[in-house]
C-alpha cells in the first residue's frame, strides 16, 4: 500500500449520524518551530482529550513554496499502543497544493483500545525539508483545516462513538536566517592587546550586529572582520549574528583572553674582563629571548643602551684600582624591564715584582739569565720594568748584576715594588709592564 494513498478514515457519510459536540476539553495542536534554508524540521500533532479516545481525523495545510513534506508516521504517542504496534489503522493522502488529511483508529477489533486520557499526547510526526531557496524569516503556516478531501475531512476526535470538535491551535515552520561561522580572533599585538575578530557569513544578511563583553553594534551585512580592543588578563566575550528580513540568526560566539605584558626571559651567563692597559670592560652574554634594548649600568646608574640583539659591549672604566658593579638588563619585547645581571670590574696599574724577568712569581737565577739573554740575544721579555731590578729607568748589566747580588745576600734588595709583592712602579721612566701575569697577583 503507497505511503501517500488517498483515504478518508472516516468518511462523512460515518459520522453524518453522530453528533458533534463541542467542547474545550478536547484540542489539536501544532507547534511554531523553525530550521534553516535546505534543512530538516519535525512538526509534532498534539492532541488533549478529556476521556479515552479510539480515533481521529483532522486535514492540514502548509506551504509547499517553503516546505516539502518528506514523511508522516504516526506520533511517539500512538505508536506506543497495542504493545508498540500503534495504531491498526494509520492513513494519511497524497500531499496536494500543501495540503495533507490524516486519519487513525486505535482498534479495528477486540481487544478494543483507545488512546488514554490525558494531555500534550504526540499522535502525529509530519517531518519536512526546507527548500534551499528560502529567504529567511519566511514563515510557512501549519493550519488545522477541515476543508481537505472529497467529501472534506474534518477535524475530530472520537469518543466512544462520539465525534468531539476539538479546539484547533494552528502552528508554523519559520525560515531561520543562517548563523555566522569560523569565528576566530588574533591578536595583532600583544603589547597593546590590539586584535581582530573574524568570520565567515552564513548567507546573504542586511545587516551584522556583533556583541562586546555584552554591548552591541550593528554593522554593513557584507562585514566579516572588526578590529577589536582585547581585555588585558580577562576574557572578553565575542557573539556575531547575521540578520535578514529583520530576523536574527543563532550566535557565532567565542571568548579570547588577552596577556599584554608576556613574561620575557632575562639575558645569563654574563662574564667581564677588562685590558688592565686601557682599562677597557668587555661584557660577553647570552640573549634568551626578544628585546626592544639591553641596558648597561654601572654602579646602579644607566650608562649606555645596545640593540637587542648584541650580545657584547665595552666599557672602560674611568679609574684604576677601583672596584665598578656593573649590570645588563634588556627590556622585553613589550618593554617590560627583566632581571638584570651583574660582575664587578678592576683595572689594575701596571703591577710586577721588580726582578722577576721571566714572571714565574720568583727571583731567582733564571732572572738574571733570562736579564742578559735580553741584552744579548734580543729575547722578548714581558715586563721591561721588573728587568729593571736597580730601577734606574735603564735596562743593561747592571741590572743582571743587581739581581745576582740579591740572590747570594751581598746586594740590597731590589726597590719597590719589591721581588715579594706585586706592585707599581713608582719611577717616572719609558719602561713599561703592560704584559705582567698579573693573575699571580693578589687584587
Amino acid at each position: 500500500m503507497s505511503k501517500f494513498l488517498a483515504i478518508i478514515l472516516i468518511s462523512s457519510s460515518f459520522i453524518g449520524f453522530l453528533p458533534i459536540i463541542e467542547g474545550q476539553d478536547y484540542a489539536l495542536n501544532a507547534p511554531n518551530t523553525s530550521a534553516l534554508p535546505g534543512g530538516n524540521v519535525a512538526v509534532d500533532i498534539i492532541m488533549d482529550n478529556a476521556a479515552e479516545s479510539q480515533g481521529f481525523q483532522f486535514g492540514i495545510n502548509f506551504d509547499p513554496a517553503l516546505l516539502t513534506l518528506t514523511s508522516l508516521t504516526q506520533g511517539s504517542d500512538l505508536q506506543a499502543l497495542r504493545g508498540g504496534q500503534g495504531a491498526d489503522y494509520f492513513f494519511f493522502s497524497e500531499p496536494s497544493s500543501g495540503g495533507v488529511t490524516v486519519g487513525a483508529i486505535v482498534s479495528m477489533g477486540a481487544p478494543i483500545e483507545s488512546i488514554p486520557a490525558g494531555l500534550d499526547q504526540t499522535i502525529t510526526r509530519m517531518e519536512f525539508t526546507v527548500l534551499s531557496t528560502s529567504q529567511p524569516s519566511s514563515i510557512s503556516p501549519i493550519t488545522f483545516t477541515s476543508s481537505l478531501g472529497s467529501p472534506p475531512v474534518l477535524c475530530v476526535i472520537s469518543v466512544a462513538g462520539v465525534s468531539q470538535s476539538p479546539t484547533l491551535v494552528h502552528g508554523s515552520v519559520t525560515v531561520e536566517t543562517p548563523a555566522p561561522s569560523d569565528l576566530i580572533v588574533t591578536v595583532t599585538d600583544a603589547c597593546t592587546c590590539a586584535g581582530n575578530v573574524s568570520w565567515t557569513n552564513g548567507g546573504t544578511y542586511d545587516s551584522i550586529a556583533v556583541s562586546i563583553d555584552g554591548v552591541s553594534s550593528s554593522y554593513a551585512g557584507s562585514t566579516t572582520n572588526l578590529d577589536l580592543d582585547l581585555s588585558d588578563g580577562a576574557p572578553t566575550n565575542i557573539s556575531v549574528s547575521g540578520i535578514r528580513n529583520s530576523l536574527p540568526s543563532a550566535p557565532a560566539e567565542t571568548s579570547y583572553t588577552c596577556n599584554s605584558t608576556p613574561a620575557g626571559t632575562p639575558i645569563s651567563d654574563l662574564t667581564c674582563t677588562v685590558d688592565h692597559e686601557t682599562c677597557t670592560a668587555t661584557l660577553n652574554w647570552t640573549n634568551n629571548d626578544t628585546y626592544q634594548e639591553i641596558q648597561l649600568s654601572v654602579n646602579g646608574a644607566l650608562t649606555a643602551s645596545v640593540a637587542g640583539t648584541d650580545t657584547s659591549t665595552t666599557y672602560v672604566l674611568t679609574s684604576e684600582m677601583t672596584v665598578f658593579n656593573l649590570s645588563v638588563g634588556s627590556l622585553g619585547s613589550c618593554g617590560e624591564s627583566l632581571a638584570e645581571v651583574s660582575c664587578t670590574a678592576e683595572c689594575l696599574p701596571e703591577r710586577f715584582r721588580r726582578g722577576d724577568v721571566n714572571s714565574d712569581t720568583l727571583v731567582d737565577i733564571s732572572d738574571a739569565i733570562s736579564t742578559l739573554t735580553y741584552l744579548f740575544q734580543g729575547s722578548a721579555m714581558l715586563c721591561l720594568d721588573a728587568i729593571d731590578t736597580n730601577d734606574d729607568g735603564l735596562i743593561d748589566i747592571s741590572d743582571a748584576i743587581s739581581t745576582l747580588n740579591y740572590i747570594f745576600g751581598t746586594g740590597a734588595v731590589p726597590p719597590a715594588p719589591g721581588p715579594t709583592t706585586c706592585g707599581i712602579d713608582g719611577t717616572d721612566d719609558s719602561l713599561d709592564c703592560a704584559n705582567y701575569t698579573t693573575s699571580t697577583c693578589a687584587p
